[in-house]
């Protein structure tokens, strides 16, 4: 790109050059014209005083030859015209210094030099007898004065005048042409410039606008792919981690292998959070990203996370020492999954570069602030940790492995309009403090008290797995259910049997979610139906409401989403009606 614009400028500035060369040019000759047009009408001007200056002395030599007594007033007129007559005589014929005339042409030459009647040998016989007359040197030809004689002269001063006029008007007739060819040669490096510059100029800029064009078009078709590929690939990894999680949540087992539970939740976490991880980091950079705020138990979610950790800190010999207040187990609408990631973002952290010690985490709500503090005994910061602009790539310590976490983190706690701290723990250590304000009026004391007793529940759902997970958890809440592998057969099984809620996953054969809940939602539009899918696209989420869909879950689920859905869905139908 930078070389074409290097091109484009250097051609600009040829055709800039070019111009202006052409336009200097051109008007210096015409400044040279117009100053030999000035010049010449000067000689006009001359030429013609010459005649009237002629006249003059002719009037006041008669008088004076008429007149016994000389008058003053004449005689002082009649010598200031001959001193001008002659002088302008003498410019006239000036010659330069090698001996050519500067102002005559040569029928000026042949007018004033040609015998037996030259106008030069007229004008000066004219001035010798004026001046006889003047300064009374003997005897002074009379006739000459006379009429017939100053209308010979006059004629031919005439003729002198129309002379000088045909040689100006023969140059401001080569100044005419001289513009004419300077308008001609800038019309033909006009269209120079425009056939051997400016077009090859606009091919290139053209041709380049082209290739860019294609490249950013290739570069959003690979962001799409990406995206797409992501997406599905989330799904994919979702759907057993869905079964993977609830499996280990459930098992019941002796406390001698209550580590090995720990480990395989520890591990199964840590997948999750990685999916998110490689979400989170598209959607940034996307710019789509939003928070799901639903209601859950606060010590409950905090909990989960630390239960899940405390496998990786004892394998490591590190100790992870927790303080929960009481005040935690309450019931509030938040992103509980985004506070988890960011809790599990600084133990992660904090287990990654602490090396002996323990890692102290302490959480309370105070005056509906939610204040978590991580402190370990590890490496700590060499270098100031700024919370504005941070930026992991340059941290050489503390924050290693994918360099994003705890870029993550900052945008998820902006979005909670929180605040995190970054400090150096005295003796060695660091210690990072975390606020997010709680509205006290979003606390729930019960979350089910509207939530029906009995409900008649189709989950239709292609994955056994995922079906029996959510089966699962519809029994243990006392609702009844049956089940359809694909939207046919879910559209089928409706037309024939009433259901109080149907829980609809989106990718499935034969019909997909959003086929099957359009036409579920034509045939009946009271029956609420809850997408439940591991696409977090909200695009898709947007399509199936417009589908129909009343509300939605991600997998994995656990059963306080689904209590949260249900609560949802039926106290709207209640508020609606």
């Amino acid at each position: 790109m930078f070389k074409v614009v290097e091109n484009i400028r250097t051609r600009y500035r040829w055709a800039l050059i070019s111009i202006a060369l052409l336009i200097s040019l051109s008007a210096s000759l015409m400044q040279y014209f117009f100053s030999a047009q000035r010049f010449d009408a000067k000689i006009i001007n001359i030429a013609g005083k010459q005649r009237m200056l002629s006249q003059k002395i002719a009037w006041h030599s008669g008088v004076i030859l008429s007149s016994p007594n000389k008058l003053p007033e004449h005689v002082h007129s009649l010598k200031a015209s001959i001193n001008l007559f002659e002088s302008a005589h003498k410019s006239l014929l000036s010659k330069s210094e090698s001996g050519d005339y500067i102002y005559l042409t040569p029928e000026l030459i042949n007018l004033y030099e040609s015998e037996p009647n030259s106008l030069d040998s007229q004008i000066k016989l004219f001035i010798q007898e004026a001046n006889n007359l003047l300064y009374q040197q003997g005897d002074v030809e009379s006739k000459i004065f006379s009429v017939v004689h100053v209308e010979k002269l006059l004629k031919r001063l005439d003729i002198a005048v129309s002379l000088f006029e045909k040689q100006a008007v023969k140059k401001v007739n080569w100044v005419s042409n001289f513009e004419l060819l300077f308008w001609l040669l800038a019309m033909l490096l006009l269209l120079v410039e425009l056939r051997f510059i400016f077009m090859p100029m606009e091919q290139k800029i053209l041709h380049t606008l082209k290739k860019y064009h294609k490249q950013k078009e290739f570069s959003k078709q690979v962001s799409k792919n990406k995206e797409h590929f992501i997406a599905r690939a989330s799904h994919e990894f979702r759907t057993p981690l869905q079964g993977l999680v609830v499996s280990i949540e459930e098992l019941n087992i002796s406390k001698n292998q209550q580590n090995i539970k720990n480990q395989a939740m520890y591990c199964a976490l840590r997948l999750v959070a990685m999916l998110d991880e490689l979400q989170d980091l598209q959607a940034l950079s996307l710019g789509h990203w939003a928070l799901k705020s639903k209601n859950d138990n606060l010590l409950k979610s905090l909990e989960k996370v630390l239960i899940a950790y405390e496998y990786g800190y004892t394998q490591k010999g590190i100790k992870l020492v927790t303080a929960l207040d009481s005040t935690l187990n309450c019931t509030v609408k938040i992103d509980h999954q985004r506070l988890q990631q960011v809790l599990t973002e600084l133990l992660g952290n904090a287990l990654k570069f602490t090396e002996q010690g323990e890692v102290n985490v302490t959480a309370k709500l105070r005056n509906d602030q939610l204040i978590i503090t991580v402190e370990d005994t590890g490496i700590g910061f060499s270098n100031p940790v700024r919370t504005s602009g941070f930026d992991s790539l340059n941290q050489n310590n503390h924050f290693q492995g994918l360099r994003t976490g705890l870029a993550r983190v900052q945008y998820i706690v902006k979005a909670f309009n929180g605040d995190i701290q970054f400090e150096s723990n005295k003796p060695k250590g660091a210690l990072v403090t975390l606020q997010i304000p709680i509205v006290t009026k979003q606390l729930e004391v019960s979350k089910n008290a509207l939530l029906p007793s009995t409900l008649h529940c189709l989950v239709v759902e292609d994955n056994p797995l995922n079906m029996l997970v959510l089966t699962r958890v519809l029994a243990s809440l006392g609702f009844s259910y049956e089940c359809a592998e694909n939207g046919k057969v879910a559209c089928e099984m409706v037309t024939k049997k009433q259901y109080d809620v149907i829980f609809m996953d989106l990718n499935m054969p034969v019909m997909d979610g959003f086929e099957a809940s359009k036409a579920i939602h034509i045939f009946d539009d009271g029956i609420p139906i809850v997408v439940v899918t591991a696409n977090t696209s909200e695009n898709d989420i947007a399509y199936a409401n417009e589908c129909g869909a009343q509300d939605h879950i991600f997998k994995p689920i656990d059963k306080q989403a689904i209590i949260d859905v249900l609560t949802r869905v039926f106290n709207r139908e209640v508020a609606d009606s």
